[in-house]
């Protein structure tokens, strides 16, 4: 028997006690698992959400890049007179169009 200062101290247990003691163990061993499955998955999604946001703020920076392209062509297309010019700056919008939809199925793809 354990002696603290002068007590003696009888650790006896019945039984039940040494049941619910292990059912006890049993339940902390399984919430230690689980949290190092939850601390897993959030390490997944915390990985897969710093690609989204990589590919987000790719997409935002050839958004504003198109957009750029697009205002000049506006302004060429309003000083340009001539058809012949008109109907390159068409083709070149259609162009960036095209560029945008490409890389918007990139990012929908992964």
């Amino acid at each position: 028997m354990p002696i603290i200062g002068d007590l003696l101290i009888d650790i006896s247990m019945t039984a039940e006690q040494e049941r619910l003691l292990k059912n006890f163990e049993t339940r902390i061993r399984q919430t230690m698992l689980r949290c190092e499955e939850l601390q897993k998955e959030n390490d997944r999604l915390s990985e897969a959400l710093a690609q989204k946001e990589e590919a987000y703020a790719m997409m935002v920076e050839a958004f504003d890049e198109v957009t750029e392209k697009y205002d000049n062509l506006k302004l060429a297309k309003s000083m340009a007179g001539r058809d012949k010019e008109l109907h390159e700056a068409r083709l070149e919008l259609s162009k960036l169009v095209r560029e945008i939809n490409a890389c918007i199925a990139l990012v929908n793809e992964q």
